[in-house]
């Protein structure tokens, strides 16, 4: 991938895109930024010289949007505006104007948010086009204005946020701008009759910027509604995330492992004075984990699987009766101990006995 120069004092040939594709079934998205042209061909399959491709969660792009909170994108409207003003024999006044905002540009852009390097390119593309043009300051602040307006938005309002879909709206009402929607599949040039085929059975959507992210956000949050998914909040570290549905607590497989580990010492702390519980834990499931055998799989049986249900309750009564003796005192853990032991046994010889008589 190619990086963008804020130093350039001339425009890229063709317009910079940013191009969307999302996957259902794949829980993804794809960001490609870069000239129209290049952004087709990469996405068609072929070779394109772009400046950011990167296939990421589904939701990542709502998740860690750009916002500005502060209205430092707002601020450098006006430094670029008045630059315009700066002609000098040698024309070094201008430049050394905008050199703060170069860098600041740059910082966004090397952030790797791809809201804020498309926005960080847009900004100084927009900039390098309206000089020459009459009411130049002019048009630059309202096409920036324009450009930053999503971001004031998301600083009201998150996509997981009740009013968020209809604040949306009502800004994407007053935006001129649109989306475009391209269908693309791989071309008989590049791949071949077979291929081609294959491909065009089933195009992919993908949806283009050129200007403001509003109509983006908008189409994104629309397709989210469409397929069900919703936004929730990890129980663990309290961060957003796109789920399948609302049965989904943890964002990560990370928040998983501290979950458990968090399970396993409240289960630590509860049982540290009391021995029997855990032994008979694991009895329990030496007993579960046959059953599962005779409810599916190669093993499978339904009357064998009442017959073990029978005595797994057994099991389970007598089991839970002995432990309360421990726990009171009246019954020695050794001894508790030893009787789950054969109790364990009992289970193995009904597998066995089961296989025996060709009963499975």
């Amino acid at each position: 991938m190619k990086s963008y120069d804020f130093t350039n004092k001339e425009r890229e040939q063709g317009r910079v895109i940013f191009a969307l594709t999302l996957d259902k079934k794949k829980l993804a998205e794809r960001i490609v930024i870069g000239k129209a042209d290049e952004v087709r061909r990469l996405l068609n399959g072929g070779n394109g010289e772009v400046y950011y491709d990167e296939v990421r969660p589904l939701g990542s792009l709502l998740l860690s949007f750009e916002s500005d909170p502060n209205g430092d994108w707002n601020s450098i409207i006006v430094p670029l505006r008045d630059s315009y003003k700066k002609i000098s024999p040698i024309g070094n006044a201008r430049w050394k104007m905008v050199e703060p905002v170069q860098k600041f540009l740059t910082d966004k852009y090397n952030s790797g948010e791809p809201s804020a390097m498309y926005t960080a390119i847009l900004s100084w593309e927009e900039y390098l086009r309206f000089h020459n043009q009459n009411h130049g300051a002019t048009l630059l602040n309202d096409s920036l204005f324009m450009l930053y307006k999503p971001f004031r938005v998301y600083k009201q309002y998150k996509p997981w946020h009740e009013k968020a879909t209809a604040a949306l709206s009502v800004a994407l009402q007053n935006n001129e701008t649109t989306a475009e929607l391209w269908y693309l599949g791989h071309t008989s040039e590049q791949f071949g009759n077979r291929t081609t085929k294959q491909a065009n059975k089933h195009p992919f959507e993908v949806a283009v910027i050129s200007s403001s992210f509003l109509p983006l956000i908008f189409y994104y949050t629309q397709k989210i509604t469409e397929w069900g998914y919703v936004f929730r909040q990890c129980k663990i570290c309290d961060a957003f995330f796109l789920a399948r549905n609302n049965h989904f607590d943890l964002c990560s497989e990370e928040c998983r492992r501290k979950q458990a580990a968090v399970r396993k010492q409240e289960h630590e702390e509860r049982y540290k004075d009391d021995k029997a519980t855990p032994v008979y834990e694991t009895a329990y499931y030496y007993w579960y984990n046959r059953l599962k055998k005779l409810r599916k799989g190669k093993l499978a049986n339904a009357e064998h699987e009442a017959i073990f249900r029978a005595e797994l309750k057994k099991f389970c009564d007598e089991g839970k009766r002995l432990k309360k003796l421990v726990q009171r005192g009246k019954m020695e853990f050794d001894d508790y101990n030893t009787w789950l032991a054969q109790q364990s046994n009992v289970a193995d010889d009904l597998m066995e006995g089961f296989a025996a008589n060709k009963m499975v």
